[in-house]
């Protein structure tokens, strides 16, 4: 792969891939604490909506690329990005404290920053970037978000293939030169494997699920990874009743013998090893790996109705204005 210069490493039109990736992951997040606090569905189902909404507002996403394209462009800064996408995670009827925030962006940084780690092109940040899309339109689907999402991908095709070969690459490699900076240790990418104690990505993983991921890389990391420790669980527990039914004696042997609860056998053993041999988690919550951040229910003057037909109109339209 080509060296760029730190001009190449700094393109603002790398702008948008940044916004519309960390969202996407800042969705799968909220996603994830929403069924973990137990809020109602259909509050749920609302702000996943509106949040998608504000995010991929045409005008937003116009703004977003024709700016980049000026002379006078800039690449949009941490502190800037964060800004404007805890204004959009605030649009609906949530609200998030600054500790709450500052986990979810650990979260959104690291797992976007380990996605472009593992790919190997700059059309995998396309791929990645689709994938994104693609995980949020099956958050709560519905006919008009769909045709937003696709909206989305098509446009951004076209930015995309607008660009050519090298601004393409420099895109790409500005997308992972801006996330270098940020190096916090994730419970969920230090439990698959991915990560090391020190925060550093770990390139080959020697699981049979890595390249799973790999290849996957921009799909919801919390449903897979929660699908998959249920998988391990299910085949731990017939290990251990295996193992227990392996170990009961006939009570008639002797009458203080009882037989091995298969249950409380493995719970005993997880005990005693877990440090050793289980790196699962202990609670549904932290299974997620965003168990640190909490969402705050609130209720604003003008309430949205209609799963997001009104939003903050304010917001909106400062985004969509922008140049």
């Amino acid at each position: 792969m080509a060296k760029l210069n730190p001009m190449q490493l700094s393109n603002p039109r790398a702008n948008v891939f940044l916004l519309v990736n960390l969202g996407c992951e800042m969705l799968y997040v909220i996603d994830q604490r929403l069924k973990a606090q137990n809020i109602a569905e259909d509050k749920s189902v609302q702000v996943i909506h509106d949040i998608t909404t504000v995010m991929l507002e045409p005008k937003f996403i116009d703004s977003l690329l024709n700016g980049s394209k000026h002379t006078n462009a800039q690449l949009l800064t941490a502190e800037h990005c964060k800004f404007m996408l805890n204004d959009i995670a605030t649009c609906s009827l949530m609200r998030l404290d600054e500790q709450s925030m500052a986990k979810l962006w650990n979260l959104m940084t690291m797992v976007y920053k380990w996605q472009l780690f593992v790919s190997r092109h700059q059309h995998h940040l396309l791929e990645i970037t689709f994938r994104h899309l693609e995980a949020i339109n099956r958050l709560y689907p519905d006919a008009k978000r769909h045709m937003l999402i696709d909206f989305t991908k098509n446009t951004l095709l076209d930015f995309w293939n607008a660009s050519g070969e090298e601004a393409q690459l420099s895109i790409y490699q500005t997308n992972r030169a801006w996330l270098q900076c940020f190096n916090t240790k994730i419970s969920l990418l230090i439990r698959l494997g991915f990560q090391a104690m020190d925060g550093s990505f770990i390139p080959d993983v020697d699981q049979d699920y890595f390249e799973d991921y790999v290849q996957s890389a921009g799909d919801n990391i919390y449903v897979k990874s929660a699908g998959q420790q249920e998988q391990r669980s299910k085949r731990e527990t017939n290990s251990m009743d295996q193992l227990a039914a392996q170990l009961n004696i006939n009570p008639s042997s002797g009458e203080d013998l009882q037989p091995i609860n298969a249950r409380q056998f493995q719970q005993q053993f997880e005990q005693a090893f877990g440090n050793v041999l289980f790196d699962g988690p202990t609670s549904t919550s932290s299974s997620t790996g965003c168990e640190f951040v909490q969402l705050q229910p609130t209720t604003p003057s003008g309430e949205c109705k209609g799963g997001g037909s009104i939003l903050n109109q304010n917001l909106l339209d400062l985004y969509s204005k922008m140049h």
